[in-house]
């Protein structure tokens, strides 16, 4: 899947991807030179692993 890389700390990334979807994904998974803005493709079988997270962020419509 490809994604844009939102946040970046020491340990953990944030991807955002096209349909919607965030993941917090630890930074060795991600190349040594990523930065913020930075296009990435992630193996979405490799999101799963046991620290990463995959969230979807869109926001409910309750009114």
């Amino acid at each position: 899947m490809i994604g844009k890389i939102i946040d970046l700390n020491v340990t953990d990334a944030l991807v955002s991807f096209k349909d919607g979807s965030i993941a917090d994904i630890s930074i060795s998974h991600l190349p040594y030179s990523a930065k913020i803005g930075d296009t990435v493709n992630i193996n979405p079988d490799s999101m799963f692993m046991a620290n990463d997270k995959l969230k979807n962020t869109s926001f409910m419509n309750i009114f």
